[in-house]
């Protein structure tokens, strides 16, 4: 919260100022005060703490990064305040405010904070914990970690927070430089940087076709949505001397693909239902796509000569297929994410080939290693929670009131957390007695369903259900 302190003390806003401050100093008394309880206590970090703090770190966070939201009256609701803090700090990107370009400045950077530190610790949580989910080739990170036994648990995963630290950092730096030079604003290119690599979808202005107005802001910004949809053990491989890391893995050629075949399905509907120009829909396809596929959520929405917005039916499918698809294991993007949906692919074509040959076997591998019983159960029992978290929120939302279209939309963004993916696609859809705007028109009971929602879609279903197994508290 220092950062933005210092941002607005230098514009001269001392009422926001002071906003900030009293949130850092009651997030300070509290987590200080936790620190001081618990320093002499011994830190035994198994499966059970990990899956029940990074809960309770995704649950706690965000009440207290919603404070300065709800202090400077810039969101005048604790629960809106709350869900702009939660849907950030989960990189969902939903947001609860109408109009971007009447807040302060301070305001649009801490949005993009969150996103950001969101975004890391995500990855952090997802890298150390890859063999927890039963996913083949565990990453080389996660090995690295498990080489180092001389060194105790706790100083083994923090010496890979701070190697992660560094490489997201990094990259957020190339990419501020990048969106800067390409004609953004210093402030803008600082925003965007942390909103893209977290893949988070926080912008700074409600005019997004403005924001988005040069061709090589958007080629940078898809570029570095789609290294922060990239597993982060690659790129950790990367810049410690493994230069054929991308490409010895195939989930980084999956995303690729899935970009391709998406892009090229987008413009064929957008070139036969719209009355675009070539260009522009080939632009408004590639981007859009790229989007979908990494659950940033960035729409250039698009517009017909009548200065209507129109999206056509097929291509609003496709781009909410590849939301649900998402990106890759271990990076900030939400979704089912490559790798599940190449087990589930490669398990489907073998069932269906033992139909033509009953007796034959068909082993399965990815990346030049057989897939075990354990992981084909783990995608599986994924896709099903998937599935049915998905169902139970469209009903629950549908039963508060939104219409089916509306709801399922919903439900299919902010499950993989892609909620700002949202707010261009349904705007015709009428809540109450006005159109959706934005997320603050919706009913407060929606807004907390979409929470857990977002919750058990960003910690990947088992962290937060595991908790509710008795058998995991009796070991």
């Amino acid at each position: 919260m220092s950062v933005p302190i210092l941002f607005a003390f230098a514009e001269g806003q001392i009422e926001l100022t002071l906003s900030f401050f009293v949130s850092a100093i009651v997030t300070l008394f509290f987590g200080g005060g936790m620190i001081l309880a618990m320093r002499r206590e011994i830190t035994i970090l198994g499966r059970r703490e990990t899956f029940l703090a990074a809960t309770l770190i995704w649950i706690v966070v965000p009440a207290f990064a919603g404070l300065p939201f709800y202090l400077s009256d810039a969101i005048p609701s604790a629960t809106n305040s709350y869900f702009e803090a939660f849907s950030g700090f989960s990189t969902n990107g939903a947001t609860v405010i109408v109009d971007l370009d009447i807040q302060p400045r301070a305001i649009l950077l801490w949005r993009s904070l969150i996103q950001w530190v969101g975004g890391f610790s995500i990855i952090v949580f997802l890298s150390v914990l890859a063999s927890a989910f039963n996913l083949p080739r565990s990453n080389p990170l996660t090995r690295a970690i498990a080489k180092s036994s001389r060194r105790r648990m706790s100083r083994r995963i923090g010496s890979a927070v701070l190697s992660l630290l560094k490489i997201y950092g990094l990259l957020t730096a190339i990419c501020i430089v990048a969106l800067w030079f390409a004609g953004m604003t210093a402030f803008d290119a600082l925003c965007y940087a942390f909103s893209t690599l977290s893949t988070g979808g926080f912008m700074t202005t409600n005019a997004a076709g403005t924001a988005f107005a040069s061709r090589g802001i958007e080629v940078v910004l898809m570029i570095f949505m789609v290294f922060g949809a990239i597993n982060f053990s690659l790129h950790w491989s990367f810049f410690n001397g493994d230069r054929r890391s991308y490409f010895k893995d195939p989930e980084y050629r999956y995303l690729l693909i899935a970009i391709v075949l998406g892009s090229l399905f987008v413009f064929s509907l957008m070139m036969t239902q719209t009355d675009m120009s070539v260009g522009d829909t080939l632009r408004y396809a590639v981007f859009n796509t790229v989007s979908a596929v990494t659950t940033t959520g960035y729409n250039m929405p698009l517009v017909s000569d009548s200065g209507q917005y129109y999206w056509p039916i097929g291509a609003l499918f496709v781009i909410l297929v590849l939301t649900t698809i998402g990106g890759s294991i271990g990076s900030s993007a939400g979704g089912i994410k490559m790798m599940r949906i190449s087990i589930l692919l490669k398990v489907s074509n073998a069932e269906v080939n033992r139909l033509s040959f009953p007796s034959s076997i068909f082993p399965l591998t990815y990346g030049g290693q057989r897939i075990l019983r354990e992981q084909i159960t783990s995608a599986w029992s994924f896709f099903v929670l998937y599935c049915l978290v998905l169902v139970a929120a469209t009903l629950v939302l549908a039963f508060n009131g939104l219409d089916l279209q509306s709801s399922v939309t919903l439900a299919i963004t902010n499950l993989a957390s892609a909620g700002s993916a949202a707010q261009p696609l349904i705007t015709d859809v009428v809540v109450g007695e006005e159109n959706f705007i934005s997320y603050e028109a919706l009913p407060n009971f929606s807004k907390w369903v979409l929470c857990v929602t977002m919750l058990v879609g960003r910690l990947e279903f088992f962290a937060v259900l595991s908790l509710f197994n008795p058998a995991l508290w009796r070991r």
